[in-house]
């Protein structure tokens, strides 16, 4: 085997440490956006248990209007699927009294296994939402569970 000169090492160890580093800082922010997004939900549940009424009727108001988005679901459970050249994901959604309470992977036929993305249907419950955040590694498996949800919920709009 051919000894690689003191360069080139330099090199490869700079370009490992800015990936690692690029890793790090996307977690580190997406961490620090979701915390910032309790605190403001904490926030806003402290305005409302206030005898501030303007600050009361404008949460009621904002809560409203999220409710009526929500009550577009109709209440049952929803199939979905998400593929690319990788495999496919399919899931399953539960939506009881307009909001998604359940979401379940019934199949994954990925390379990388439903390990990777096990926490992505929690993050769909806590949101309402098909979007969630980019399992670093498993990208295409993340966007095939997007895509399955996506669909479920598009077959439980009213």
């Amino acid at each position: 085997m051919a000894k690689m000169n003191k360069k080139m090492i330099s090199l490869c160890t700079a370009a490992i440490s800015s990936l690692y580093i690029t890793g790090y800082a996307a977690t580190h922010h997406a961490q620090a956006v979701q915390t910032t997004q309790s605190n403001t939900q904490e926030d806003t549940q402290e305005d409302a248990s206030s005898n501030n009424t303007s600050s009361t009727s404008a949460t009621l108001t904002t809560q409203t209007e999220d409710t009526s988005s929500e009550s577009e679901l109709q209440d049952g459970t929803y199939s979905g699927t998400g593929s690319n050249e990788i495999g496919s994901i399919s899931v399953s959604v539960t939506i009881k009294q307009g909001a998604i309470t359940a979401v379940e992977i019934t199949s994954d036929n990925t390379r990388y296994g439903q390990s990777s993305i096990s926490s992505l249907p929690n993050q769909v419950v806590i949101r309402q939402s098909a979007d969630v955040d980019t399992v670093s590694g498993a990208t295409l498996s993340t966007q095939d569970f997007e895509t399955a949800v996506a669909q479920a919920l598009e077959q439980a709009k009213a």
